[in-house]
């Protein structure tokens, strides 16, 4: 036993790091993959059923990972690291499903996904590991991989903790988590409809439906049953691995979590999410289309808004790398200028925040996803070198308001038919770019210091302080006499020249910091209110009334 705990020790003190470990898991999926398909004499699939069966295996394995890891870490009292390392040398084990079911069935294979049941009936499956016919959902490959995966579990804890009745309780701890994992879709199933059928009413039949009909997001319906599965289980798996890496950050890295959410810029956050609303909304109402409140097009749209927002933080964390020197002297707040995260490990959450913003996006649409990755395009020629374009007047805001864009008719093409842009007038696009180009330097005024030593010219650096106002209020009030000009909607004229005159009033008398009710700092979002009123007024007017 002592030279398989120094073996085990061994393994736990492995100089790995992340961008390590996250190469050797995707290496294992990919393997998982081959196999699978391999074993199906590699058929021939489309691309899009190989990449969503690439997001749902990789989502799966993932959530299962992290829970263990964590479940493993609270037992044992170790560190992640440790455990990830041990955890990442059993996974292979996930490789042995597809061979063992291919021997056993005689080389004709099993139907292997989930076990669907009522309520009732997951809890005798679970009594008697998964209960019957293993030809299909839970298959016997992958109870062998379980039972394998328990035992593996059982000797770990009992090598590194010496009890026996603290090793049971682990190992059917892990059974717990694997059979829900295997059973996840019964269980959302239940909680959807639960209500309306009673719980203990939802059936088999009834997560077949949800599950394994053909998916439809708004107008992108995909008819196959697998891809239709791949799919619904990879967007309810991401939002899960979302809402569950938060609850592990928050547990353990509580401190660094807060900062760096005090550093998203929250009016920002809201401003991304309003285009992306808009644009859906938009498209709904020009097409006289459904509205589409079903409970995946609810949570495909989640889905992508989470994307909005990982897309925003990716582009604050370059932006925060690249205006170091800028933020020492006007934003010493900032979790970067506090040594709250190092320079490299702050640019490691960048890039995850980038892939995994894109993947996201392209779990619902691959429009979306290209729309995206153009928005990241101009967040980096916004910030980084060599152009770094916010250096230049108007052509800054210029560049942000085609990335807004990008987010608007991400919104639009989730919604319309065909996926299209075809019915989105022009008239519409030259108005938000042109008042997004004269609106958006507002965020420029509290760092004219630092704009000023670090080279970059904004319109409050250029024409300076008191100039500046004078032309941004403008722009912005001629941004809402715009509208109604663009919209062709003369009822709108003084709502815009009100609200507009109101914003013209609050630029040019904001102060630096806290010596009025405007502010630099909080100016974004006196627009944010007053731009928001004048939305839901002219949603009333052009929508609502005849």
């Amino acid at each position: 036993m002592a030279w398989l705990r120094k073996i085990i020790e061994k393994i736990e003190d492995a100089p790995t790091g992340f961008f390590f470990w996250l190469s050797s898991f995707l290496s294992i999926i990919a393997l998982r993959l081959l196999i699978e398909n391999w074993l199906d004499f590699l058929r021939s699939r489309s691309g899009l059923f190989i990449f969503y069966e690439f997001t749902h295996t990789f989502l799966f394995f993932l959530i299962a990972y992290i829970v263990i890891v964590e479940f493993l870490k609270r037992i044992l009292k170790s560190t992640y690291q440790k455990i990830s390392n041990i955890l990442l040398l059993g996974y292979f084990m996930i490789l042995t499903p597809p061979i063992l079911d291919y021997f056993i069935s005689g080389g004709q294979g099993f139907w292997s996904f989930y076990k669907f049941d009522s309520l009732t009936g997951l809890f005798w499956r679970f009594l008697t590991f998964f209960g019957d016919k293993p030809e299909i959902g839970i298959t016997y490959g992958v109870r062998i991989e379980v039972a394998l995966a328990i035992i593996f579990i059982f000797a770990y804890i009992f090598l590194k903790s010496k009890k026996i009745i603290l090793s049971f309780l682990g190992a059917i701890g892990a059974y717990a988590i694997f059979f829900v994992l295997g059973t996840f879709p019964s269980w959302i199933t239940i909680a959807f409809e639960g209500f309306s059928k009673g719980f203990l009413n939802v059936g088999e039949i009834d997560t077949a439906e949800l599950f394994l009909s053909p998916v439809r997001l708004f107008s992108r319906e995909i008819p196959e049953i697998l891809s239709s599965l791949n799919i619904k289980m990879s967007i309810m798996f991401a939002l899960f691995l979302t809402g569950l890496v938060f609850l592990g950050l928050f547990l353990n890295y509580k401190e660094r979590l807060i900062a760096f959410l005090k550093n998203a810029r929250l009016p920002q956050i809201i401003y991304h999410f309003g285009l992306l609303s808009a644009g859906a909304g938009l498209a709904l109402k020009l097409n006289n289309s459904d509205w589409g409140i079903s409970f995946f097009n609810i949570f495909a749209f989640f889905l992508v808004a989470e994307s909005v927002i990982l897309a925003w933080l990716s582009s604050v964390v370059a932006n925060d790398i690249i205006d170091r020197k800028i933020d020492e002297e006007t934003n010493s707040f900032r979790p970067l200028i506090k040594n709250i995260f190092s320079e490299k490990n702050y640019a490691a959450i960048g890039i995850m925040l980038f892939f995994v913003s894109i993947l996201f996006s392209a779990i619902v649409s691959f429009k979306i996803a290209l729309l995206f990755l153009i928005y990241h395009a101009l967040a980096w020629i916004y910030s980084m070198w060599p152009l770094r374009l916010k250096r230049f007047p108007f052509v800054s805001t210029f560049v942000s308001a085609l990335a807004s864009l990008m987010i608007f008719i991400s919104g639009f093409v989730f919604t319309s038919p065909n996926q299209s842009i075809r019915s989105l007038p022009f008239s519409i696009i030259a108005l938000l770019v042109i008042s997004l180009t004269l609106s958006l330097p507002i965020k420029d005024f509290k760092d004219i210091e630092g704009d000023k030593n670090d080279g970059v010219e904004t319109i409050p650096v250029f024409f300076g302080e008191y100039w500046g106002k004078v032309i941004v209020a403008g722009g912005v009030f001629l941004s809402f006499l715009l509208s109604v000009v663009f919209l062709n909607e003369p009822r709108l004229f003084w709502w815009a020249l009100a609200l507009g005159g109101f914003s013209f009033w609050a630029i040019i008398n904001m102060e630096k910091e806290n010596g009025g009710p405007v502010t630099c700092r909080n100016i974004f979002w006196w627009m944010l209110g007053n731009v928001s009123v004048y939305g839901l007024i002219l949603v009333k007017i052009i929508f609502f009334t005849n």
